[in-house]
């Protein structure tokens, strides 16, 4: 058994140590400099909608190197500031094909999902992808990758509709648990269809008697998110209790990814990706605060008093820093680049989501925080419907442009 108790016991300690002061950052933006920022990401728009045509639309599909990845560049660099070293992470020539990789893969796979399912398993591709670079091996998408990125799609969707009972989701889980475990069940429905597949291929690239802590791994994050249904209820659960489900199912997830991509880890390498994964799950709470609180869905953010919400998101910052430094126990040639990306990544996202949930926090905190951030938060809450509404177009375009050339070859 993976000492996933050991764990949560471990970056436990570490949260409760964490300071709830402001963090110190590396700058802090000027009126002007936000204004020319603002005017960078208006550009970058103007660029994007002009790759929405359906002539760019193909052009970019042939050669997304010419024409999307220099505009990307000329984004990330300068609206969000990212470094040379950060950058040439990101658009290395290892990262640009996995993507367009996956949507193939994804769509012989599941014809039936709808873009939005596509582009929630290719972010996991991206994370897999990340520790893919971490443990020095390829990065590409291995059956595992591919299959533990689809099952997002498929079970966080159906654990998420408000729609299925709790008695029904109880009952997949048990049954998908079982099936993690190596028991031949057959489908009672195309979810499980789909699911048990895609087990299928774990167990073709890391026979069960070779690599035994793959299972252990995914049976934690299934034991995870059925615990996180706890937070769905309005049943009285404690503080402590919210504190150890939403490190369990985070850190557990990461942990899984992990084993996906190398096979094996020390014990070390486990810690460390546990933690990572606890930070991202901190960082998704503090972006879903809405969506949480109007679900009645329990997270350690959701549940506190607006005074004390700045509190949590420099204490979730602070305790990153010093989680994301476990990291570097992987013996990676440019670690200080990769963990400066990630590092600038989340508390760049982390900032971003104060302006866009402002309502939930006092005005001192938000005039505090703001500083660091390169836009205004009234340019961010009024670009982000639009801005995302034009990445999504742009991939739909993409998507169905790509359906197509499928269905007609």
């Amino acid at each position: 058994m993976l000492p996933v108790q050991d764990y949560i016991s471990h970056f436990i300690k570490m949260w409760e140590a964490s300071s709830e002061e402001l963090p110190h950052f590396q700058k802090a933006y000027t009126k002007e400099e936000k204004l020319k920022h603002q005017e960078n990401f208006d550009a970058f728009q103007g660029k994007l909608k002009d790759l929405q045509n359906v002539r760019n639309v193909q052009r970019l599909k042939k050669d997304p190197a010419k024409s999307f990845f220099p505009v990307f560049k000329n984004f990330l660099q300068n609206v969000f500031d990212f470094e040379a070293g950060h950058l040439e992470i990101i658009l290395s020539e290892d990262f640009k094909g996995v993507s367009k990789d996956f949507f193939y893969k994804a769509r012989a796979f599941g014809p039936e999902l709808k873009p939005e399912n596509i582009y929630q398993g290719m972010r996991n591709v991206w994370i897999m992808n990340g520790l893919q670079l971490m443990v020095q091996v390829p990065i590409k998408i291995t059956p595992s990758v591919f299959a533990y990125s689809m099952i997002y799609p498929y079970s966080d969707n159906f654990l998420d509709d408000p729609e299925i009972e709790h008695s029904e989701k109880l009952q997949f889980s048990e049954r998908f648990n079982k099936r993690l475990n190596g028991h031949k069940l057959p489908a009672i429905n195309f979810t499980e269809e789909q699911l048990f597949r895609l087990i299928a291929m774990f167990e073709d690239e890391f026979p069960r008697e070779s690599f035994p802590n793959v299972y252990e791994s995914l049976y934690a994050i299934q034991q995870g998110q059925t615990n996180s249904l706890k937070m769905n209820r309005q049943n009285g659960i404690s503080d402590a209790e919210i504190c150890s489900i939403c490190f369990e199912k985070g850190g557990a997830s990461v942990l899984a990814d992990g084993y996906l991509v190398a096979g094996k880890l020390t014990r070390e390498q486990e810690q460390a990706l546990f933690g990572y994964g606890v930070y991202l799950q901190l960082l998704d709470d503090i972006q879903d605060v809405k969506e949480d609180s109007l679900a009645f869905t329990h997270t350690m953010f959701s549940c506190l008093p607006e005074a004390e919400l700045g509190k949590f998101v420099n204490k979730t910052i602070h305790f990153g820093r010093v989680a994301l430094k476990e990291l570097e126990c992987f013996d990676t040639p440019n670690m200080n680049d990769f963990l400066g990306l990630m590092n600038r990544s989340i508390e760049t996202m982390i900032i971003e989501s104060v302006g866009l949930n402002h309502s939930w926090f006092d005005k001192a905190y938000l005039k505090e925080i703001e500083q660091f951030s390169p836009l205004h938060f009234s340019y961010v809450r009024k670009k982000r419907k639009q801005s995302k509404s034009q990445r999504f177009t742009m991939f739909q375009k993409y998507f169905n442009a790509n359906v197509q050339e499928v269905e007609v070859s």
